[in-house]
């Protein structure tokens, strides 16, 4: 019997200790991530990254000249995050209603779009607000450090999510300890560090009012990869500028150096009128360091081609092709990588647009709104440059085959109208004109013209 329990308590032990290591292991790999996380968001808001940089230079000498800091992290990751550049039009059958719930949409899925491509995983929280007019309106917050429960069947769907809640830190008065949010899909719960619960409601939404977006298809883990290859070639080239800044310093000043003399004998200082006077056998130099600022900007552009060609972009340093005008098929060509990527993502940013519908619809039940029930999305998709005569000549075909309306034109060109207010700002320029019937198109009277020519 008591072999019985010493193998029970062994097996109990092996299993503790199992779980102690699991535990430990997961809980560096969370905070690992989540120092990567503040990391890129110092490099993109270019906010504090000299402490980043000064952990490489511990000589005294490189304290002497400033270090440098360029943000190229934003400047990627705002060109790589194209979807929401020029908004989208979503279709429901309550338009007018929907457009006052999501008044803020398009402005916060811009940014939201860019966090998500920097920092691989991001969850949007959606609120129910209501402003001074009792006019009711989603408000969209992204949740950039966080934690999930995962189901062991499901690893890819939260079942629970928790994260700090924001201090005041620009409030010198206040001292209050971090506050974390936790939600699950019964309760909503703030917990102090120690894991108390300061404030516990029941969660009547019965999901989390969380959408968890992924710049990529989710793989082994639940969080998706990082732009950490961008962070660290702004890394780098932080590094190699502040080293170019110190050689050109100590390049441009010189060291002296004096040889034939003994170490206590005093040298009087020089200058362009003055002259030393050495014991015989002595001389004096001024040394400059060999450095080669050309190689080095070669290295700078080097590192950035290549992130760029990795993230399928294209940048150049080329004096000869600076501000040389290409035509739109020229552009498409040489982007079409970027082009292929920029569809891939319409595709899943579509499906994130009907999940923030749906979790939209189900808040908005909640709070007694009887929102949309059908709905679709179409991102406005940039164009590239054309000629006058091309665009002439695509607008009058659409309008001949029937493909688009002259007060849809004008709203193209002026986004702000409703298809109404071009109408109506067309009507009105036909009549000031003169022009009481439709004009015709080009085609239209280089027929009528050879019809009376004959």
């Amino acid at each position: 019997m008591a072999q019985t329990y010493s193998m029970l308590d062994s097996k109990h032990n092996a299993k503790k200790l199992i779980d102690d290591v699991l535990t430990k292991t997961k809980t560096e790999y969370n905070q690992n991530r989540k120092d990567v996380i503040e990391k890129l968001i110092d490099y993109y808001s270019g906010d504090n990254t000299v402490q980043y940089t000064e952990t490489y230079f511990q000589a005294k000498s490189f304290q002497e000249v400033p270090v440098s800091e360029f943000n190229l992290t934003r400047r990627f990751i705002d060109k790589m995050s194209r979807v929401y550049s020029l908004g989208a039009s979503r279709t429901v059958n309550k338009q007018n209603d929907y457009d006052l719930l999501t008044r803020h949409k398009d402005f916060k899925m811009k940014h939201i779009e860019k966090m998500t491509r920097l920092l691989g995983t991001i969850a949007v929280g959606i609120e129910w607000k209501e402003d001074a007019n009792g006019q009711n309106f989603f408000e969209y917050k992204p949740i950039y450090n966080f934690d999930v429960g995962l189901d062991i069947h499901d690893p890819h769907t939260p079942t629970s999510i928790t994260y700090p809640l924001l201090l005041p830190h620009d409030d010198p008065l206040n001292t209050e300890k971090v506050l974390y949010a936790h939600w699950d899909k019964e309760f909503y719960r703030i917990m102090d560090e120690d894991g108390n619960i300061e404030f516990e409601e029941v969660n009547f939404y019965g999901v989390l009012p969380f959408v968890f977006l992924h710049k990529d298809h989710q793989i082994q883990d639940f969080f998706c990869y990082p732009s950490v290859d961008i962070m660290n070639a702004n890394e780098l080239i932080n590094i190699l500028f502040t080293e170019m800044n110190l050689g050109m310093r100590f390049q441009m000043f010189g060291q002296y150096a004096a040889t034939g003399l003994y170490e206590n004998e005093r040298i009087e200082r020089a200058g362009s009128d003055q002259m030393i006077i050495l014991p015989e056998g002595a001389s004096v130099d001024i040394l400059s360091p060999n450095s080669n600022i050309g190689d080095a900007l070669k290295l700078a552009r080097s590192i950035m081609e290549l992130v760029a060609q990795s993230n399928h972009l294209s940048i150049s340093f080329s004096e000869t092709n600076r501000d040389r005008p290409q035509s739109g098929i020229a552009l498409k060509i040489k982007e079409l990588e970027s082009f292929q990527d920029y569809q891939d993502d319409l595709d899943l940013w579509s499906h994130y647009e009907r999940m923030f519908f749906e979790l939209e619809a189900r808040i908005a039940a909640a709070n007694g709104h009887a929102m949309a029930t059908t709905f679709g999305i179409d991102f406005n998709e940039p164009e590239y440059p054309m000629s006058i005569q091309d665009e002439v000549l695509k607008h009058q075909f659409a309008l001949d085959n029937n493909l688009m309306t002259h007060a849809q034109i004008l709203q193209k060109k002026n986004k702000d109208l409703t298809i109404e207010q071009a109408q109506a700002i067309i009507d009105k320029n036909r009549e000031t004109n003169g022009q009481g019937q439709q004009p015709q198109s080009i085609f239209g009277r280089i027929r009528q013209e050879a019809t009376a020519t004959e």
